[in-house]
């Protein structure tokens, strides 16, 4: 009986804080059995997850159809991102996607080519009235696919409200998973604040979490603690018949039974997505690969996500405050994380005042800033970052080849940057006429990434979400075309496409154009693999054709391969 009504608690606790209004119910998308590789509001790099990824049992190809009545008011393509995507506006005030497709319908497909050969582009961004494609609820929409920046066979998809275009959680829509298992707890971290310690420390503390059948605990659940204290979380959750880790529905964090934080997996705005990076122990996050969700909220951080936000306890000489964390999935699956904080005599450390370096810069997140150090410019709009912070600028002597009279670095990667800053660099004076150069970062692995080249009295200038280092590169080398599945001037009698390799290690690739017979013809542009396809349509006769392939970096180099084929 005591466990039933422990069962009806935790529902209508649910209830009260997940659904704040009644959401039409939906039919599943796909005639397939639904298991999740990704949830709502996942963490990612850079942003949260905006829909959910449903398995395709490992393949491409499986149907999608339209969830409600209503109109494809946007149409996608691109190598990157969402890659094939419909947009359909409903009547009931939602927005259904679906990404990463590999085809569109007949009708569909037919339209997205037509205009692709208008515009002589394979991306498009297409704009619908609500006239030209009406759907009806169950209509077959396209199939299942690997397009853009999908790691994997998979459909991605979202719900919206239509007129804040916010995502919210497809789970609310009637979109059932079996789900037995309950969140995994994999570590916890607690953070010691300005002239605080823990364990007479004042540096953070990571810890495991033991798992013993689903029951977390710490192994040293009590810590001694003085000042005011925050906490972080690892981790995933997991449902029947998947592997895959994903995120939870909601974190909570009590003290003496007194809810001060909670994280909720409700909706959103894609304005406020790259706050995740203030959202986690960003830090830790760059050294070690591992997310931990902090209970501290910075000054600048816009979030919607948060439910509570005093996720800070103060603690003084002799307090005792139980603390226990409840992280729960979207079916009510429960674990919790409990331990103790026992304050101790006030802490003597950091009272003193770190030493500043002249090269360290005092940066306040809402006002704008700018920083110079000789060649090497910088402009901080604000709320750049998500606190007041410290900054060191410093020129670096120490690599080679560059064209700039230093490379410079600006704070480091661990720190996370919320809006781009715009650089400007000069160019040292022997390579002022050369148009090849551009503004790089450069990462822990020495690798360049090309961040912008617009060239301005003599300077280079980029811009840039990322901390590092940066300096002047040249890119004098073309990109590079292979023929994958035809040898130049061969036979292409049983082919039904066209494969080629085309890469650029240096800027990368701007620009992807294929001719036959002089013509130009839609190629479909596979970033991630390389990959440039063309589809063999009429376009190629019967006997003699000609095949040009122009791929050009982000610098203008140019590679051309020309052949000629027979059928």
């Amino acid at each position: 009986m005591r466990n039933k009504i422990l069962i009806i608690l935790l529902l209508l606790c649910n209830c009260l804080f997940s659904q704040t209004e009644t959401f039409p119910q939906y039919p599943n998308p796909v005639k397939i059995p639904v298991y999740l590789s990704a949830t709502f509001a996942e963490i990612r790099s850079n942003a949260f997850h905006a829909g959910v990824d449903i398995r395709t049992q490992g393949v491409e190809g499986k149907e999608v159809f339209a969830v409600a009545d209503g109109y494809v008011s946007r149409i996608g393509v691109s190598p990157f991102g969402y890659g094939k995507v419909l947009y359909i506006t409903h009547n009931d005030g939602f927005t259904s996607v679906y990404a990463h497709l590999s085809k569109f319908n007949k009708n569909i497909g037919e339209y997205v080519k037509a205009k692709q050969y208008e515009d002589e582009s394979f991306t498009q961004n297409i704009i619908l009235d609500e006239n030209e494609f009406p759907i009806k609820r169950g209509d077959f929409l396209g199939f299942t696919g690997n397009s853009g920046g999908s790691g994997g066979p998979h459909l991605h998809y979202e719900i919206r409200y239509t007129e804040t275009q916010e995502p919210v959680n497809p789970l609310f829509f009637g979109l059932k998973i079996k789900d037995t298992m309950k969140p995994n707890i994999k570590g916890f971290a607690i953070y010691p604040l300005e002239n605080s310690m823990v364990n007479n420390h004042d540096e953070a503390l990571y810890l495991d979490v033991v798992n013993e059948n689903n029951a977390y605990s710490l192994k040293n659940p009590i810590f001694t603690a003085n000042g005011n204290i925050a906490f972080g979380i690892n981790v995933f959750d997991q449902a029947d018949g998947s592997s895959n880790k994903n995120g939870p529905y909601s974190i909570e964090l009590f003290a003496d039974n007194t809810l001060i934080y909670r994280v909720l997996s409700y909706k959103y705005s894609y304005s406020e997505t790259r706050y995740v990076n203030s959202l986690i122990d960003y830090s830790y996050y760059i050294k070690n690969k591992e997310r931990f969700i902090r209970t501290e909220i910075d000054e600048f951080n816009k979030l919607s996500v948060y439910n509570e936000k005093n996720g800070i306890v103060s603690v003084n000489e002799g307090d005792t405050l139980s603390m226990k964390y409840v992280v729960k999935d979207y079916n009510n699956n429960v674990s919790t994380l409990c331990f103790t904080l026992i304050g101790g005599k006030e802490s003597k450390l950091n009272k003193h005042k770190d030493v500043i370096s002249r090269s360290c810069y005092n940066v306040s997140g809402d006002k704008p800033s700018e920083i110079k150090v000789g060649g090497f410019e910088v402009k901080i709009p604000k709320y750049a970052f998500y606190r007041d912070i410290a900054i060191e600028a410093t020129q670096i002597d120490t690599i080679e080849n560059i064209f700039s009279d230093y490379a410079y670095q600006l704070g480091n990667d661990e720190i996370p940057l919320h809006k781009k800053i715009k650089l400007r660099m000069k160019i040292s004076d022997e390579f002022v006429d050369d148009t090849l150069l551009y503004i790089a970062s450069v990462d822990r692995d020495g690798k360049f990434s090309f961040l912008g080249n617009k060239s301005v009295d003599n300077h280079i200038e980029a811009q840039t979400n990322v901390l590092g280092i940066y300096l002047i590169a040249k890119d004098a080398v073309k990109p590079t075309i292979k023929p994958l599945n035809f040898k130049g001037k061969g036979s292409i009698t049983d082919n039904w496409s066209l494969r080629l390799e085309i890469e650029d290690k240096e800027s990368g690739i701007n620009k992807y154009d294929m001719y036959v017979n002089g013509k130009w013809v839609l190629a479909d542009y596979d970033a991630k693999n390389n990959l440039l396809m063309y589809q063999i349509d009429d376009h190629i006769k019967k006997g003699h054709n000609t095949l040009e392939v122009i791929v050009t970096d982000m610098l203008g180099n140019k590679c051309v391969y020309s052949t000629t084929l027979q059928r």
